[in-house]
Order: structure tokens, then sequence, then C-alpha cells
């Protein structure tokens, strides 16, 4: 017998209160028949209040302090495991669902067996300017990209193949967790999707962009400027240090030399010019901090 398809969509909040219940929002009235989990990290704005007057219904699983972002949506998914599901939509809760993104999800994963993580495609918050439509990974300089950020939406919405699935708005088999495992708790923030999708590669499970699924996303409310890409203090801490922990993780022989020497000798410069160029106070002394700290966790480890 045929398992019944039991979607679950997995937010963490923190002190977002209002985004968090547009989030909600969205997947609710737009997408019937998913289940929303909230995990929040120890608000301390009555988010978990507001939460409860808004959605009395609502699973939300509350934490005394701030786990960080990986920790709590991976305490999510252990739960919507326990309860069953079979789909599990993690999404940013600074973004929006617009209407059938879940069904559209899940279709393209009932029409292709060999796709165990599918994404949307993914505007800026109110814009028709595209923020995510396929994720490329160059596997020998060791560099992500989001292909055609900041274009216009061109209307192409045949899905396809790519390297990896944005963390902003993924959906997962069941399958994918059990076997592969969750996100891996030492990037806390940022390259825990791309980790997650290369490891799952790795067991046979293909990465697809559904462009005709759709959300928007507000773009860094919690962890920079709202609506941009600069490159904060806080942001460039985890681009520097995670990026060569993935290396160290994911790369063996003479593609992790070449994915450590394109971090160091092609990423750090390009960062250190963008962060010149955007005039970021503190974001060059932070982007040193990670990289250092990762060279000091790889330099600790053995093979």
């Amino acid at each position: 017998m045929a398992t019944v398809p039991k979607p679950f969509a997995i937010t963490v909040n923190w002190n977002r209160a209002e985004d968090t219940v547009q989030c909600v929002s969205s997947l609710i009235q737009g997408n019937p028949g998913v289940e929303v989990l909230v995990v929040d990290n120890g608000s301390e704005d009555g988010s978990v209040e507001v939460l409860r007057s808004k959605f009395p219904e609502l699973l939300i699983l509350e934490n005394t302090e701030n786990m960080g972002y990986v920790k709590g949506v991976n305490q999510g998914i252990r739960r919507a495991l326990l309860e069953g599901a079979t789909h599990l939509l993690i999404i940013n809760n600074d973004a929006v669902s617009r209407p059938k993104m879940v069904a559209d999800l899940m279709d393209v994963l009932d029409r292709y067996p060999s796709a165990g993580i599918v994404g949307p495609k993914i505007f800026y918050y109110g814009t028709d300017m595209i923020w995510f439509n396929g994720g490329h990974f160059n596997h020998w300089m060791g560099f992500s990209t989001h292909q055609y950020m900041d274009s216009r939406d061109d209307g192409r919405n045949r899905e396809r193949k790519v390297d990896f699935i944005t963390g902003c708005a993924m959906m997962v088999k069941a399958d994918v967790f059990s076997e592969v495992g969750f996100f891996d708790d030492d990037f806390v923030i940022y390259a825990e999707d791309l980790d997650l999708c290369l490891r799952a590669k790795e067991k046979n499970y293909e990465s697809w962009l559904v462009p005709f699924a759709m959300a928007e996303h507000k773009v860094s409310l919690s962890t920079g400027i709202a609506g941009s890409n600069l490159m904060t203090p806080f942001r460039a801490y985890y681009y520097g240090r995670n990026m060569l922990m993935m290396i160290y993780k994911r790369k063996r022989g003479l593609q992790f030399i070449t994915c450590f020497l394109g971090q160091t000798l092609v990423m750090m410069p390009y960062y250190f010019l963008l962060m010149g160029l955007q005039r970021t106070q503190g974001s060059f002394r932070h982007y040193m901090k990670g990289y250092n700290e990762a060279m000091r966790w790889v330099v600790s480890r053995e093979r």
C-alpha cells in the first residue's frame, strides 16, 4: 500500500514574530495539507504568544535559549519525522511561499524518483528580481554561486537538476534524512544546505530546481541588512569559516588542494574587494577570524 504523503514545513524563529506570522500564513493559506512546525529559539519578544494567538493549532517547539539555526532546524526535523512526515520543507522565517509551492515541489519529487531535494525559484521580496534560481558548485575551485541572481525573471519554468538547493526554501524526502543524516551542526549557519546536497548526491539523491514553484525572500533580516546581500561582519565570519570546513569534510586528494586554493587565492580577494566597495565596517576582521578558526579546526583533525 502506498504511503499517504504527509508534508511538514519547518521554520526557526528568533525574535521575529511578525515575519514568522507572515511565513506561516503563506504556508497555511496557500498550501493546503501541509503541517507547519515552528522552532522558537528562546525569543524574548513574545513571539510564541503571538504565534499561538494567531494559529492556535500550530505546533511550536520552545527552546529556552538560542541554539543557533542548524541545531534549531534539526530539532524541528526530528520532531516532524516522529510525527510521520514524508516530505520536509525547510523554510526561512523571512521567506514567504506563493500558492501551491508545496504541491508543485512534491509533484517533482514524485515524478523523478532520483530526486531527493527540490527547491523553488525565489524572488527578492515584493519584486520580480531573482534571488535564487538554482545553485552551482565548482568542485575544483570550491565555491558556490546562485545562478541568475539579481536578474529579472525570464519566465522559463522547466524543472532541472542543479548542484544544490538553498536552505532558504528546500523540500527534502524523509528518506534522505534517514539515509544521509541531518544538517551538520558544525556549520551553525550558512553552507549547511550545500553540504547536505553534496552528501545526498554521494548517496545518489539528486537536487532539482522547480521554477514554477515560487517563494519570496526578505533577505538578511536576521543576519544583515534587510533586502541586501551586504557582507556584514556576521556574514563575513561564517563565509570565511564554513566553506573551508565544508571542503575539508567533502573533498579529498587533488580536489581538496584546488578547492583550498580557490577559497584562499580567489574567494578571499573577491570578498575583500566586495567588502571594500560596500564599506562594511568590521567585515575584514571577522572574515579573517572565521578563516583562521577554520584553519585551526582543519589542522586539529585527522582524516
